[in-house]
């Protein structure tokens, strides 16, 4: 009785108990390759994603970028206000997180701002220059390269 029970739920292995199973049961997709079951697949690039770039330590700068898939490659816009006057002010996409850092993935434009602190900046990038598979965050940096605002990319 009991090995009758454990060929009951174990379906999957019923061929080791001398069954055959049903061959129209839908026993889910395989793994992705190199993926073991269980796991999740590699995240793919976002659609869109929208997310607040906040001042990091004290800078007051903060903003907006946003990430959209458009005619094959990402386009990342950021708009940001608080930096300290007019001038070119360094961005990237960083491996990692906000809160651990991380090494440059891919330089974006440089937010061009205006007298006031306010700036922006356009980027395309190629889909597959950035692992999206792996956390990633957007930074701007102060005009001598320290940190000023940065938003994680959450998909």
């Amino acid at each position: 009785m009991r090995t009758l029970f454990t060929c009951a739920i174990a379906l999957p292995f019923l061929a080791a108990c001398g069954e055959t199973p049903d061959p129209d049961l839908d026993l889910g997709e395989p793994a992705a390759e190199g993926v073991a079951p269980g796991q999740e697949t590699p995240a793919g690039p976002p659609a869109h994603v929208m997310l607040p770039l906040q001042p990091v330590e004290g800078s007051g700068v903060q903003g907006d970028a946003m990430l959209m898939q458009e005619d094959g490659s990402m386009l990342v816009m950021l708009d940001v206000s608080g930096l300290p006057g007019e001038g070119e002010f360094p961005a990237h996409v960083h491996e990692g997180t906000c809160a651990e850092g991380g090494p440059v993935a891919e330089p974006l434009s440089p937010v061009s701002a205006t007298q006031d602190g306010s700036g922006t900046s356009t980027t395309t990038l190629a889909l597959d220059v950035l692992d999206w598979g792996q956390p990633l965050f957007v930074q701007v940096h102060a005009e001598d390269g320290a940190p000023a605002a940065c938003g994680d990319v959450v998909q």
